[in-house]
Formats: structure tokens, sequence, C-alpha cells
């Protein structure tokens, strides 16, 4: 038998699915998907940014137990404050998350603010405020992204929206009708941006554990399981993995929107 032993290919190229140098900021990470999300993105090798939807001490605690994370998996990390309403906390938190991680490759828009009411039950200010939290905040943060994206002709915006953007729920009009505006988005978006280097796509996640209403009940959880093909609930680390997919694409991957569902959708 040969003693022969073959070197390693000096110019085999890298995993294309490791993020080693490449920069994100994830929005909504003190929630289960935005923490799956970031904590994926640094297992892959990213520095990691990571903002509150909305300033409240629990979710400052838990903004700073994700950053805490990805420190210990030694990648560069920040813990942000963000209004994801207010279009000058959103463009402070773009330009501080670029300036503590030395650049902005990567966006992920977790944000999520659930309401579930019949609509005659809703005020012009409850819309307003829906629509904003859940429409209007992913907007305001891809366009203060893509602005320093476009400096170095890269980047990957991905956002995370609920399976009720395509399918009708009762007592969900308002807030179903924010996602699929953000649906609409990430579709003009994408070509709005294509020749800038920045890919522009959405994930469509099912009702996953872990989520408030649903998720965190278990009789709830068992009821809608046995209505699922897969006769289970979305994992949060389900999103996180389809989040570094979508970040380490070549970019022809965009204007797309991925179902994350267990084929939910699929089967309606």
């Amino acid at each position: 038998m040969s003693d022969f032993v073959p070197t390693p290919n000096p110019e085999e190229p890298a995993d294309p699915f490791l993020l080693k140098d490449r920069a994100a900021l994830v929005v909504g990470a003190g929630d289960p998907l935005g923490r799956a999300s970031a904590v994926a993105l640094a297992e892959a090798g990213a520095d990691v940014a990571v903002a509150s939807l909305r300033a409240g001490p629990q979710e400052l605690v838990r903004v700073n137990s994700v950053a805490n994370e990805i420190w210990s998996l030694g990648r560069k990390n920040a813990a942000i404050t963000l209004d994801a309403t207010d279009r000058n906390s959103v463009d402070a938190a773009i330009t501080r998350a670029a300036s503590e991680l030395g650049r902005l490759d990567i966006l992920v828009n977790a944000a999520d603010l659930p309401v579930a009411a019949p609509i005659d039950e809703l005020s012009p200010s409850d819309w307003q405020a829906i629509l904003t939290a859940n429409l209007l905040g992913p907007a305001m943060l891809a366009t203060a992204a893509a602005r320093v994206m476009r400096v170095n002709g890269y980047g990957r915006i991905i956002n995370v929206v609920s399976v009720l953007a395509a399918r009708g729920v009762a007592n969900t009009s308002a807030y179903a009708a924010a996602h699929a505006g953000v649906l609409a988005i990430t579709r003009s978006l994408s070509q709005e941006w294509a020749r800038a280097g920045i890919t522009v796509n959405a994930l469509q996640v099912g009702i996953y554990e872990g989520q408030h209403g649903f998720g965190d009940d278990p009789d709830a959880v068992a009821q809608v399981a046995r209505m699922l093909p897969a006769k289970e609930l979305v994992k949060p680390d389900d999103v996180g993995a389809a989040v570094v997919g979508l970040a380490a694409d070549s970019g022809f991957i965009t204007g797309e929107t991925i179902a994350v569902d267990g084929a939910a959708t699929a089967r309606v």
C-alpha cells in the first residue's frame, strides 16, 4: 500500500458558507428568530451587531444576552438600542453598526410586532402603529443600510416576514397587510439595487417555537402542529440556517421569497 498522502490544494476555494470578514446587523435580536439569525451568522464567521426593536429594559437584557453569545464565539459584536419607527434612530443604528464593526455587509430585518384583533376594532392610530413597526421600519432600515453597502458595492438584505403575508387568517388584517407590504418592497428593491451589488430577499416563516401567542403555549402548539405537514412548528435555528444561506449567496438570488414553514403554504 502506498504511503503517499496528498497535500491540500492551496488554490481550493474557501467554503462559500463561511462569512469571515463580513459584518452584519440583526434587528429584532431580542426575539427568537432574530437571536437565531445573529448566532448563526456569528457561527459562520461574521461579526454581528444586534439591535432591539423597541427601547425597554426586558428587550435590552435579551439583546445584550445575544451580544454576549456572539462575543463567546470570538466575533466582534455590539448591542444597539433602536426605535425602528424613528428615522433618526434607524440612521444612528446603521451608522453605529458600521462604525463598531468596521463595515456593514448584511442586514437582517427580523423586527416583528404581532397584533391580532378584528378589523372593526382597529382605529386609524392602531393601523398606523402596526404599519409603522412592521412595514415602514424594515423599509427605513433597508434604505439606510443600502447607503452604507453601496460604498463597497456589496450587500445582503434579508427580510423575515410572517407566513400570514401570503395566507389570510381572521383577526390579522393589519398585521398581514404590513408583512405583505414587506414582500412587495423586497421585490421592488431587488431591482432597484441590483446594479449596486445588493441583494434583497425574504424568508416567509411559519408558526415557530417560542412565538408569542402560539409557540409558548403547549396546548396551542399541539393543536397547530396537527394541522401542519411536518407535524411540528418551525425551529428558530431553521431560520438561522436560511439566513446564512442567503447572506453567503453569490449575488444572483434576489427578489425571492423563501418559505421556512415545513410545507404549510405549499399544502394550501
